[in-house]
């Protein structure tokens, strides 16, 4: 599952209409949105629509489990801590 988070309620909307006219479904909640569209489609067609400048987050762990309640109540993606590295 990919996860996107975007600086507003308009924008996520603009890009689940993105991912509808491929023929993908998607959730809006807030300012995110949740899809089951492969991130090598989703995230150009959402870049050339909405730009990259209104990507707050993206989720790319491929999660299936339910959205927590609270979506900021999520731990960071390893490696997104300042002074973090990611394994070689």
């Amino acid at each position: 599952m990919l996860r996107v988070s975007f600086s507003s309620e308009t924008t996520a909307r603009a890009a689940v209409n993105v991912l509808a006219a491929y023929g993908y479904a998607a959730k809006q909640l807030g300012r995110d949105v949740l899809t089951e569209c492969p991130p090598l489609l989703a995230i150009p067609a959402m870049q050339k629509q909405v730009g990259f400048g209104q990507i707050e987050r993206l989720d790319l762990n491929g999660r299936t489990e339910s959205t927590p309640a609270v979506l900021g109540d999520t731990p960071p993606i390893r490696g997104s801590e300042p002074g973090s590295m990611l394994p070689a």
